[in-house]
């Protein structure tokens, strides 16, 4: 299954090029979600978010939207005695809330961390959902590390953008993620295209998100076929 979307969807700046001048904040996501079948959300890497915004997000979609929620930076990014496992615990308890709309929870190691698997291990661990990873220092790309995610069948993000040094398209699990940042061209994106639905088929589920930018929808719909 090939999911595709963009990084949030409630963009004001997106009325009149993606969504209709005069539509309603709150009709966002339902408009959204009609178009492409996922989202990758970013506020909660600074604020997990409440209960009754995880259920309404919930009901408010199809059955095969998916919701794919960064984890709070206190994961990963906090200091070494932070209780990075009962927060894993905490998280996953909320955001299993969404039930079959929830995709895989996008945990971000900070540029400053270095390669650490049994960390990367026991916050797989503790979370106990489906997780897509994306390392910002390449000492990361290494196959103690492919092992800890592949005893949890988690993701190795690919991230296409110049500030981040790049993964490697290694095969870790049935799960794929990608994170395209550049502006691309019509060349570019159908390259993209041919590249992920390949990819898509060999995978039990692949997801690729294009940052928040008033022409990152029509890129998503582009790689879904639309």
């Amino acid at each position: 299954m090939l999911y595709a979307g963009t990084s949030g969807f409630s963009y004001p700046a997106w009325k009149g090029v993606f969504y209709p001048e005069r539509l309603p904040a709150a009709r966002m996501l339902a408009y959204y979600a009609e178009r492409l079948n996922g989202v990758e959300l970013n506020g909660s890497f600074y604020r997990t978010p409440p209960a009754e915004a995880v259920a309404k997000w919930a009901a408010g979609v199809p059955d095969g939207f998916r919701f794919c929620l960064k984890g709070h930076r206190a994961l990963t990014y906090s200091a070494a005695a932070f209780d990075k496992e009962g927060m894993a615990r905490e998280t996953a308890g909320r955001l299993a809330q969404l039930g079959e709309r929830l995709g895989p929870v996008l945990l971000q190691f900070p540029p400053v961390r270095e390669r650490d698997p049994d960390l990367l291990d026991r916050l797989l661990a503790a979370l106990g959902l489906r997780a897509a990873v994306e390392f910002r220092h390449e000492s990361w790309f290494a196959d103690d590390v492919y092992a800890v995610l592949r005893a949890h069948g988690a993701a190795l993000v690919v991230t296409d953008q110049d500030k981040w040094p790049r993964a490697p398209r290694v095969d870790v699990s049935g799960l794929a993620y990608y994170r395209l940042r550049r502006d691309y061209d019509r060349a570019a994106l159908d390259e993209w295209r041919r590249e992920l639905v390949a990819e898509a088929g060999a995978r039990e589920e692949l997801h690729v998100y294009f940052r928040h930018e008033p022409e990152a929808p029509a890129r998503a719909a582009h790689i879904l076929g639309a």
